[in-house]
Protein backbone atom coordinates (compact mmCIF):
# COMPACT_ATOMS: atom_id res chain seq x y z
CA UNK A 1 0.00 0.00 0.00
CA UNK A 2 1.33 3.45 -0.94
CA UNK A 3 2.20 5.84 1.86
CA UNK A 4 -0.53 8.37 1.18
CA UNK A 5 -1.73 10.71 3.85
CA UNK A 6 -5.21 10.27 5.27
CA UNK A 7 -6.57 13.48 6.72
CA UNK A 8 -8.18 13.31 10.12
CA UNK A 9 -11.67 11.89 9.97
CA UNK A 10 -12.05 10.89 13.59
CA UNK A 11 -12.34 13.51 16.28
CA UNK A 12 -10.23 12.55 19.25
CA UNK A 13 -11.18 14.68 22.18
CA UNK A 14 -8.47 15.50 24.69
CA UNK A 15 -10.64 17.40 27.13
CA UNK A 16 -11.49 14.72 29.64
CA UNK A 17 -11.96 16.65 32.83
CA UNK A 18 -14.38 19.25 34.13
CA UNK A 19 -13.43 22.60 32.59
CA UNK A 20 -11.75 25.02 34.96
CA UNK A 21 -14.11 27.53 36.49
CA UNK A 22 -12.24 30.50 35.14
CA UNK A 23 -12.78 33.58 37.26
CA UNK A 24 -16.39 32.90 38.07
CA UNK A 25 -18.19 35.09 40.59
CA UNK A 26 -17.98 32.60 43.42
CA UNK A 27 -19.18 34.90 46.17
CA UNK A 28 -22.90 35.58 46.05
CA UNK A 29 -24.15 36.88 49.40
CA UNK A 30 -27.27 38.85 48.80
CA UNK A 31 -30.80 37.92 47.91
CA UNK A 32 -33.00 39.69 45.43
CA UNK A 33 -35.19 41.52 47.96
CA UNK A 34 -36.93 44.74 46.97
CA UNK A 35 -36.11 47.57 47.02
CA UNK A 36 -32.48 46.97 46.10
CA UNK A 37 -29.66 49.08 47.44
CA UNK A 38 -27.53 51.12 44.98
CA UNK A 39 -24.63 48.63 45.23
CA UNK A 40 -26.95 45.79 44.19
CA UNK A 41 -28.36 47.78 41.27
CA UNK A 42 -24.95 48.72 39.87
CA UNK A 43 -23.65 45.18 40.38
CA UNK A 44 -26.64 43.55 38.71
CA UNK A 45 -26.50 45.95 35.77
CA UNK A 46 -22.73 45.59 35.44
CA UNK A 47 -22.73 41.80 35.46
CA UNK A 48 -25.58 41.72 32.93
CA UNK A 49 -23.65 44.03 30.59
CA UNK A 50 -20.54 41.92 31.11
CA UNK A 51 -22.40 38.78 30.08
CA UNK A 52 -23.56 40.64 26.96
CA UNK A 53 -19.97 41.55 26.09
CA UNK A 54 -20.59 45.29 26.54
CA UNK A 55 -17.34 45.91 28.37
CA UNK A 56 -17.20 49.74 28.55
CA UNK A 57 -20.74 49.96 29.91
CA UNK A 58 -20.09 47.07 32.31
CA UNK A 59 -16.91 48.72 33.57
CA UNK A 60 -18.75 51.93 34.33
CA UNK A 61 -21.41 50.15 36.39
CA UNK A 62 -18.97 47.85 38.21
CA UNK A 63 -16.69 50.78 39.08
CA UNK A 64 -19.69 52.57 40.58
CA UNK A 65 -20.41 49.45 42.65
CA UNK A 66 -16.75 49.32 43.66
CA UNK A 67 -16.80 52.95 44.82
CA UNK A 68 -19.77 52.15 47.05
CA UNK A 69 -18.19 48.92 48.32
CA UNK A 70 -15.03 50.75 49.40
CA UNK A 71 -17.18 52.71 51.86
CA UNK A 72 -18.22 49.53 53.69
CA UNK A 73 -16.27 47.75 56.43
CA UNK A 74 -13.02 46.01 55.45
CA UNK A 75 -14.51 42.52 55.63
CA UNK A 76 -17.80 43.38 53.95
CA UNK A 77 -18.48 40.64 51.39
CA UNK A 78 -19.70 43.22 48.87
CA UNK A 79 -16.13 44.52 48.55
CA UNK A 80 -14.90 41.00 47.72
CA UNK A 81 -17.70 40.60 45.19
CA UNK A 82 -16.88 43.91 43.49
CA UNK A 83 -13.19 43.08 43.26
CA UNK A 84 -14.04 39.67 41.83
CA UNK A 85 -16.43 41.15 39.27
CA UNK A 86 -13.79 43.63 38.14
CA UNK A 87 -11.30 40.77 37.85
CA UNK A 88 -13.74 38.90 35.62
CA UNK A 89 -14.07 42.00 33.46
CA UNK A 90 -10.30 42.55 33.27
CA UNK A 91 -9.71 38.96 32.23
CA UNK A 92 -12.47 39.17 29.60
CA UNK A 93 -10.79 42.31 28.21
CA UNK A 94 -7.50 40.47 27.88
CA UNK A 95 -5.82 42.12 30.88
CA UNK A 96 -4.77 39.11 33.00
CA UNK A 97 -2.22 41.11 35.06
CA UNK A 98 -4.96 43.48 36.17
CA UNK A 99 -7.24 40.54 36.99
CA UNK A 100 -4.43 38.91 38.96
CA UNK A 101 -3.87 42.03 41.07
CA UNK A 102 -7.58 42.30 41.87
CA UNK A 103 -7.83 38.65 42.91
CA UNK A 104 -4.70 38.93 45.03
CA UNK A 105 -6.40 41.83 46.76
CA UNK A 106 -9.40 39.64 47.62
CA UNK A 107 -7.07 37.04 49.11
CA UNK A 108 -5.27 39.70 51.16
CA UNK A 109 -8.58 40.96 52.58
CA UNK A 110 -9.62 37.44 53.61
CA UNK A 111 -6.23 36.72 55.18
CA UNK A 112 -6.54 39.79 57.43
CA UNK A 113 -9.79 38.49 58.93
CA UNK A 114 -9.79 37.11 62.50
CA UNK A 115 -10.61 33.65 61.14
CA UNK A 116 -9.18 33.63 57.60
CA UNK A 117 -9.36 29.90 56.78
CA UNK A 118 -12.89 30.01 55.38
CA UNK A 119 -14.65 28.88 52.23
CA UNK A 120 -14.59 32.49 51.03
CA UNK A 121 -10.79 32.52 51.06
CA UNK A 122 -10.80 29.18 49.25
CA UNK A 123 -13.06 30.68 46.56
CA UNK A 124 -10.62 33.52 45.93
CA UNK A 125 -7.69 31.10 45.85
CA UNK A 126 -9.56 28.94 43.32
CA UNK A 127 -10.28 31.94 41.12
CA UNK A 128 -6.64 33.03 41.13
CA UNK A 129 -5.53 29.44 40.49
CA UNK A 130 -7.81 29.26 37.45
CA UNK A 131 -6.41 32.56 36.17
CA UNK A 132 -2.87 31.24 36.56
CA UNK A 133 -3.84 28.26 34.41
CA UNK A 134 -4.87 30.58 31.58
CA UNK A 135 -1.50 32.32 31.97
CA UNK A 136 0.29 28.94 31.93
CA UNK A 137 1.73 29.66 35.37
CA UNK A 138 1.13 26.06 36.33
CA UNK A 139 3.22 25.91 39.51
CA UNK A 140 1.42 28.91 40.97
CA UNK A 141 -1.95 27.48 39.90
CA UNK A 142 -1.15 24.20 41.62
CA UNK A 143 -0.20 25.95 44.86
CA UNK A 144 -3.44 27.90 44.94
CA UNK A 145 -5.65 24.92 44.13
CA UNK A 146 -3.92 22.78 46.76
CA UNK A 147 -4.31 25.46 49.41
CA UNK A 148 -7.97 25.95 48.47
CA UNK A 149 -8.58 22.21 48.77
CA UNK A 150 -6.97 22.07 52.23
CA UNK A 151 -9.07 24.98 53.47
CA UNK A 152 -12.30 23.57 52.01
CA UNK A 153 -11.67 20.12 53.51
CA UNK A 154 -11.56 21.67 56.98
CA UNK A 155 -14.25 24.29 56.47
CA UNK A 156 -16.73 22.38 54.32
CA UNK A 157 -15.71 18.72 54.41
CA UNK A 158 -13.82 16.41 52.02
CA UNK A 159 -16.88 15.59 49.93
CA UNK A 160 -18.42 19.03 49.68
CA UNK A 161 -19.22 19.93 46.05
CA UNK A 162 -16.92 22.95 46.19
CA UNK A 163 -14.07 20.81 47.52
CA UNK A 164 -14.64 18.34 44.72
CA UNK A 165 -14.73 21.15 42.16
CA UNK A 166 -11.27 22.28 43.24
CA UNK A 167 -10.02 18.70 43.10
CA UNK A 168 -11.34 18.46 39.53
CA UNK A 169 -9.56 21.70 38.68
CA UNK A 170 -6.29 20.38 40.12
CA UNK A 171 -6.69 17.14 38.16
CA UNK A 172 -7.39 19.20 35.05
CA UNK A 173 -4.21 21.18 35.64
CA UNK A 174 -2.16 17.99 35.74
CA UNK A 175 -3.88 16.70 32.59
CA UNK A 176 -3.02 19.90 30.73
CA UNK A 177 0.61 19.17 31.54
CA UNK A 178 0.19 15.48 30.56
CA UNK A 179 1.06 14.54 34.13
CA UNK A 180 -1.49 11.75 34.08
CA UNK A 181 -0.11 9.82 37.05
CA UNK A 182 -0.56 12.91 39.25
CA UNK A 183 -4.10 13.48 37.97
CA UNK A 184 -5.23 9.89 38.54
CA UNK A 185 -5.66 9.88 42.35
CA UNK A 186 -7.66 13.11 42.20
CA UNK A 187 -10.03 11.82 39.52
CA UNK A 188 -10.42 8.60 41.52
CA UNK A 189 -11.34 10.68 44.54
CA UNK A 190 -13.92 12.63 42.53
CA UNK A 191 -15.55 9.37 41.43
CA UNK A 192 -15.46 7.89 44.95
CA UNK A 193 -17.08 11.03 46.38
CA UNK A 194 -19.79 10.93 43.73
CA UNK A 195 -20.43 7.25 44.49
CA UNK A 196 -20.86 8.07 48.17
CA UNK A 197 -23.38 10.79 47.43
CA UNK A 198 -25.46 9.00 44.79
CA UNK A 199 -27.14 5.71 43.93
CA UNK A 200 -25.03 3.20 42.01
CA UNK A 201 -26.89 3.95 38.76
CA UNK A 202 -27.27 7.70 39.19
CA UNK A 203 -26.71 9.84 36.07
CA UNK A 204 -24.47 12.03 38.22
CA UNK A 205 -21.83 9.30 38.06
CA UNK A 206 -21.48 9.49 34.28
CA UNK A 207 -19.15 12.49 34.15
CA UNK A 208 -16.63 11.28 36.76
CA UNK A 209 -16.69 7.80 35.20
CA UNK A 210 -15.94 9.27 31.78
CA UNK A 211 -13.22 11.58 33.10
CA UNK A 212 -11.32 8.78 34.82
CA UNK A 213 -11.86 6.42 31.89
CA UNK A 214 -10.46 8.89 29.38
CA UNK A 215 -7.47 9.47 31.64
CA UNK A 216 -6.90 5.71 31.60
CA UNK A 217 -7.14 5.78 27.81
CA UNK A 218 -4.42 8.42 27.68
CA UNK A 219 -2.31 6.16 29.91
CA UNK A 220 -3.09 3.17 27.64
CA UNK A 221 -4.80 1.38 30.54
CA UNK A 222 -7.44 0.17 28.13
CA UNK A 223 -9.07 -2.56 30.23
CA UNK A 224 -9.68 -0.20 33.14
CA UNK A 225 -11.00 2.46 30.80
CA UNK A 226 -13.35 0.01 29.12
CA UNK A 227 -14.91 -1.04 32.43
CA UNK A 228 -15.67 2.55 33.38
CA UNK A 229 -16.99 3.56 29.95
CA UNK A 230 -19.24 0.50 29.78
CA UNK A 231 -20.62 1.39 33.20
CA UNK A 232 -21.28 5.00 32.13
CA UNK A 233 -23.03 3.79 28.97
CA UNK A 234 -25.19 1.36 30.93
CA UNK A 235 -26.30 4.10 33.32
CA UNK A 236 -27.29 6.36 30.43
CA UNK A 237 -29.10 3.55 28.61
CA UNK A 238 -31.20 2.79 31.68
CA UNK A 239 -31.98 6.47 32.11
CA UNK A 240 -32.65 7.37 28.46
CA UNK A 241 -33.36 4.15 26.58
CA UNK A 242 -31.25 2.50 23.85
CA UNK A 243 -31.86 5.00 21.03
CA UNK A 244 -31.59 8.42 22.63
CA UNK A 245 -29.17 10.82 20.86
CA UNK A 246 -27.71 11.72 24.25
CA UNK A 247 -26.05 8.29 24.17
CA UNK A 248 -23.81 9.35 21.29
CA UNK A 249 -21.09 10.84 23.50
CA UNK A 250 -20.70 7.66 25.54
CA UNK A 251 -20.80 5.45 22.44
CA UNK A 252 -18.18 7.63 20.78
CA UNK A 253 -15.91 7.49 23.84
CA UNK A 254 -16.08 3.71 23.79
CA UNK A 255 -15.50 3.51 20.03
CA UNK A 256 -12.44 5.77 20.32
CA UNK A 257 -11.11 3.60 23.11
CA UNK A 258 -11.36 0.48 20.96
CA UNK A 259 -9.72 2.32 18.09
CA UNK A 260 -6.83 3.41 20.33
CA UNK A 261 -6.49 -0.14 21.65
CA UNK A 262 -6.50 -1.55 18.07
CA UNK A 263 -9.66 -3.50 18.89
CA UNK A 264 -11.28 -2.36 15.69
CA UNK A 265 -13.88 -5.12 15.43
CA UNK A 266 -15.35 -3.88 18.72
CA UNK A 267 -15.49 -0.30 17.44
CA UNK A 268 -17.41 -1.15 14.27
CA UNK A 269 -20.81 -2.10 15.80
CA UNK A 270 -20.68 0.91 18.11
CA UNK A 271 -20.21 3.27 15.17
CA UNK A 272 -22.94 1.50 13.21
CA UNK A 273 -25.26 2.00 16.17
CA UNK A 274 -24.24 5.68 16.30
CA UNK A 275 -25.18 6.10 12.65
CA UNK A 276 -28.63 4.59 13.30
CA UNK A 277 -29.25 6.73 16.40
CA UNK A 278 -28.11 9.89 14.61
CA UNK A 279 -30.32 9.16 11.59
CA UNK A 280 -33.33 8.53 13.78
CA UNK A 281 -32.67 11.55 15.98
CA UNK A 282 -31.64 14.15 13.41
CA UNK A 283 -32.54 12.79 9.99
CA UNK A 284 -30.57 10.79 7.42
CA UNK A 285 -29.19 13.89 5.71
CA UNK A 286 -28.01 15.69 8.84
CA UNK A 287 -24.29 16.69 8.95
CA UNK A 288 -23.90 14.78 12.21
CA UNK A 289 -24.52 11.59 10.26
CA UNK A 290 -21.59 12.46 7.99
CA UNK A 291 -19.23 12.75 10.97
CA UNK A 292 -20.01 9.23 12.14
CA UNK A 293 -19.91 7.83 8.59
CA UNK A 294 -16.38 9.20 8.28
CA UNK A 295 -15.42 7.51 11.54
CA UNK A 296 -16.92 4.24 10.35
CA UNK A 297 -15.05 4.50 7.05
CA UNK A 298 -11.78 5.07 8.93
CA UNK A 299 -12.32 1.95 11.03
CA UNK A 300 -12.80 -0.12 7.88
CA UNK A 301 -9.73 1.49 6.30
CA UNK A 302 -7.63 0.59 9.34
CA UNK A 303 -8.81 -3.01 8.95
CA UNK A 304 -7.68 -2.94 5.29
CA UNK A 305 -11.28 -3.06 4.09
CA UNK A 306 -11.30 -0.23 1.51
CA UNK A 307 -14.29 -1.56 -0.43
CA UNK A 308 -16.39 -1.32 2.73
CA UNK A 309 -14.99 2.11 3.61
CA UNK A 310 -15.69 3.73 0.23
CA UNK A 311 -19.54 3.78 0.38
CA UNK A 312 -19.48 5.43 3.81
CA UNK A 313 -17.20 8.26 2.66
CA UNK A 314 -19.22 8.70 -0.53
CA UNK A 315 -22.39 9.11 1.48
CA UNK A 316 -20.68 11.47 3.95
CA UNK A 317 -19.55 13.69 1.07
CA UNK A 318 -23.05 13.73 -0.39
CA UNK A 319 -24.57 14.76 2.95
CA UNK A 320 -22.08 17.60 3.48
CA UNK A 321 -22.54 18.87 -0.07
CA UNK A 322 -26.32 19.00 0.36
CA UNK A 323 -26.20 20.58 3.79
CA UNK A 324 -23.26 22.96 3.45
CA UNK A 325 -22.58 23.34 -0.26
CA UNK A 326 -19.91 21.86 -2.56
CA UNK A 327 -17.14 24.22 -1.41
CA UNK A 328 -17.42 23.73 2.35
CA UNK A 329 -14.16 23.23 4.26
CA UNK A 330 -15.59 20.12 5.88
CA UNK A 331 -15.29 18.34 2.54
CA UNK A 332 -11.50 18.58 2.27
CA UNK A 333 -10.77 15.57 4.49
CA UNK A 334 -13.44 13.21 3.13
CA UNK A 335 -12.63 14.03 -0.52
CA UNK A 336 -8.92 13.46 0.05
CA UNK A 337 -9.58 10.23 1.89
CA UNK A 338 -11.92 8.91 -0.79
CA UNK A 339 -9.22 9.66 -3.37
CA UNK A 340 -6.68 7.76 -1.26
CA UNK A 341 -9.00 4.76 -1.05
CA UNK A 342 -9.51 4.77 -4.82
CA UNK A 343 -5.75 5.03 -5.30
CA UNK A 344 -5.07 2.14 -2.95
CA UNK A 345 -7.56 -0.04 -4.82
CA UNK A 346 -6.09 0.83 -8.23
CA UNK A 347 -9.03 3.03 -9.32
CA UNK A 348 -6.77 5.80 -10.59
CA UNK A 349 -9.27 7.45 -12.93
CA UNK A 350 -11.67 7.95 -10.02
CA UNK A 351 -8.90 9.14 -7.70
CA UNK A 352 -7.42 11.74 -10.07
CA UNK A 353 -10.25 14.34 -10.12
CA UNK A 354 -10.81 13.91 -6.40
CA UNK A 355 -7.16 14.70 -5.61
CA UNK A 356 -7.39 17.79 -7.80
CA UNK A 357 -10.61 18.86 -6.10
CA UNK A 358 -9.07 18.28 -2.66
CA UNK A 359 -6.11 20.53 -3.54
CA UNK A 360 -8.32 23.33 -4.90
CA UNK A 361 -10.82 23.21 -2.05
CA UNK A 362 -8.11 23.15 0.60
CA UNK A 363 -6.44 26.17 -1.01
CA UNK A 364 -9.75 28.04 -1.11
CA UNK A 365 -10.80 27.30 2.46
CA UNK A 366 -7.49 27.12 4.33
CA UNK A 367 -5.01 29.14 2.29
CA UNK A 368 -2.44 28.14 -0.33
CA UNK A 369 0.30 27.63 2.27
CA UNK A 370 -1.68 25.46 4.68
CA UNK A 371 -0.03 22.19 5.68
CA UNK A 372 -3.04 20.28 4.36
CA UNK A 373 -2.32 21.68 0.90
CA UNK A 374 1.17 20.23 1.16
CA UNK A 375 -0.26 16.83 2.06
CA UNK A 376 -2.79 16.93 -0.76
CA UNK A 377 -0.06 17.85 -3.26
CA UNK A 378 2.13 14.95 -2.15
CA UNK A 379 -0.79 12.54 -2.38
CA UNK A 380 -1.57 13.65 -5.92
CA UNK A 381 2.10 13.48 -6.87
CA UNK A 382 2.13 9.80 -5.98
CA UNK A 383 -0.78 9.16 -8.33
CA UNK A 384 0.94 11.17 -11.06
CA UNK A 385 4.07 9.06 -10.70
CA UNK A 386 2.03 5.88 -10.69
CA UNK A 387 0.40 6.88 -13.99
CA UNK A 388 3.64 7.93 -15.67
CA UNK A 389 3.27 11.73 -15.37
CA UNK A 390 6.65 12.30 -13.74
CA UNK A 391 7.11 15.95 -14.71
CA UNK A 392 3.73 16.89 -13.20
CA UNK A 393 4.61 14.90 -10.07
CA UNK A 394 7.91 16.78 -9.69
CA UNK A 395 6.09 20.10 -10.04
CA UNK A 396 3.62 19.20 -7.28
CA UNK A 397 6.38 17.85 -5.03
CA UNK A 398 8.41 21.02 -5.52
CA UNK A 399 5.47 23.14 -4.48
CA UNK A 400 4.84 20.89 -1.49
CA UNK A 401 8.50 21.30 -0.48
CA UNK A 402 8.14 25.08 -0.68
CA UNK A 403 5.06 25.01 1.58
CA UNK A 404 6.85 22.74 4.06
CA UNK A 405 9.88 25.04 4.13
CA UNK A 406 7.69 28.10 4.66
CA UNK A 407 5.75 26.49 7.51
CA UNK A 408 8.89 25.08 9.13
CA UNK A 409 10.56 28.50 9.05
CA UNK A 410 7.80 29.98 11.21
CA UNK A 411 4.13 31.00 11.21
CA UNK A 412 2.97 32.91 8.16
CA UNK A 413 -0.27 34.51 7.10
CA UNK A 414 -2.59 32.48 4.96
CA UNK A 415 -2.72 33.42 1.30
Amino acid sequence: MENLLILGTTKRSTRFFTPLLLILPCLIFFGCSEPKEPWDLHTDQGTTLLEQGKFPEAEEELNKAMTLAEQFKDQDPRLIQSLTNLAILANAKGKPDEAEALLQQTISIHEKAPNPETANLAASLSNLGALYVTQKKFDQAQQHFERAITIREHAQGPDDPETIRDIENLAGLFVRQTQYAKAEPYLKRVLESSEKANESESPKLVEPLNNLALLYRAQEKYDQAETLLQRALTIKEKQLGPSNPNLLGSLNNLALLYSSAKQLTKATPLLERMVTITEEGFGKEHPRVAITLNQLAEIHRLQNQPEQAIPFIQRAISIIEKAEGPEHSGLTGPINNLAVLYFNTGQYKKADPLFQRAITLTEQTMGKSHFRVERALRNYAQLLRKTGRTEEALSHESRADDILAKNTAGPTKSD
